[in-house]
């Protein structure tokens, strides 16, 4: 598994290309003076440039912003109650969805322009339809597989060399409870190939993740594969094991996605600049002050998304799941996208997704928009 996914976590090696040009000197020294004419318009060209660093050119149009209410699409909300959006004269709606897979149904319709997602975008990045313009959520724990304590596969101690719990003989012909299409997906069929099986030696059944988790504790399947808030419940649990995690069996990281309408961000990149300007602002805050975070993400999965979580579940949550700060969007510790990459050569192998991707994929990762978000909140502060 490392060999496989590691080289995937390795810094990339910052590229540029130094472009020079040379021109002969002219022989008349009419040709080598800049008149007063020249040099003032080149005077204004500069001004306009540094204005251009500390302006936005908003086109008014109304943005439909897909989101989950849960940790993933959490800044989302966050940004849209404080304010944020209607402080940068944006006109953004939120909708919300299910999870990632309707996110992307509803990107695929042109329901909606943009999506706060996670893993799940990697789907639609191969479409050439859109971009990734920005790391969002950071998942260092949570996204996880668990089995029932008394289960064969538990009982059978972690596999030498790993912190996988389960071996070959105990794990063949598993049945794994999980959203489909997703990270949860991923841990299934990783976590088969760590025990030396492949995917088609186990059966996924994918179900939303509440009733993935209701069917799991009233006793179907064998593993679950989920995400918070049910990994805290079963974590509290001793009845339920931690069996494999997602950083473990990826080598890092499970880092979202905001994903933007390819048309859409071309015809209007100053806005996708200022949307993003409003989502990194709520992520600094939410990663910048644990109490009001909990506040309000425990308001929020209640009222609008019908899940209540305890103290418990949500201290759990905040030590697990993390977001960007200015300074670390500014001195990145991940390669940009890194996820899509991972995700998507994980799902070419697998036939979830077509093979010979990766160029697309890769394509889709568009770090331009963040380039532009820095340079104009320098010349902001400037």
């Amino acid at each position: 598994m490392n060999k496989r996914f590691g080289m995937f976590f390795v810094s990339a090696l910052a590229m540029g290309l130094l472009a020079g040009c040379g021109q002969k000197a002219e022989e008349t020294t009419a040709a080598a003076v800049t008149t007063a004419a020249e040099a003032a318009a080149e005077g204004e060209s500069a001004a306009e440039t540094e204005a251009g660093a500390t302006e936005l050119q908003l086109s008014g149009r109304h943005w439909k912003i897909g989101g989950q209410v849960r940790q993933t699409s959490l800044y989302l909300y966050y940004a849209r109650d404080l304010g944020l959006f209607e402080e940068a004269g944006l006109d953004v709606e939120i909708v919300t969805l299910a999870n990632g897979p309707a996110l992307n149904e509803a990107l695929n319709a042109g329901e909606i322009d943009a999506a706060a997602n996670g893993m799940a975008a990697v789907y639609v990045l191969p479409t050439e339809n859109f971009y990734y313009v920005g790391d969002a959520t950071i998942n260092f724990g949570g996204q996880a597989m668990y089995g029932r304590t008394d289960s064969a596969i538990v009982q059978a101690g972690q596999l030498d060399g790993t912190p996988y719990y389960g071996n070959t003989e105990t794990v063949q012909g598993a049945q794994v409870l999980g959203l489909g299409a997703g990270p949860q997906q991923f841990i299934a069929y990783a976590y088969a190939e760590a025990m030396g099986l492949t995917s088609s030696d186990i059966e996924f059944v994918a179900m939303d993740h509440p009733q993935a988790y209701e069917a799991y504790i009233t006793g179907e399947g064998d593993l679950l594969a989920t995400t918070p808030p049910y990994s805290n419940i079963l974590a509290s649990d001793p009845n339920y094991t931690l069996v494999a995690d997602y950083t473990d069996l990826a080598g890092g990281p499970l880092v979202d996605s905001f994903i933007v309408t390819k048309e859409l961000a071309d015809q209007y990149p100053d806005d996708v600049v200022a949307i993003l300007d409003c989502v990194y602002e709520a992520m600094d805050r939410l990663a910048n002050d644990d109490e009001a975070r909990a506040e309000y993400a425990m308001n929020l999965y209640k009222e609008e998304g019908g899940t209540t979580y305890s103290d418990e579940d949500m201290a759990s949550e905040i030590a697990n799941v993390t977001f960007w700060t200015w300074e670390q969007l500014e001195n990145p510790e991940y390669p940009f996208g890194n996820t899509m990459k991972v995700m998507g050569d994980f799902l070419m192998g697998e036939g979830l997704i077509e093979e010979g991707s990766m160029p697309q994929i890769e394509a889709a990762l568009n770090h331009s928009f963040i380039d532009r978000l820095l340079e104009y909140r320098a010349g902001k502060a400037e």
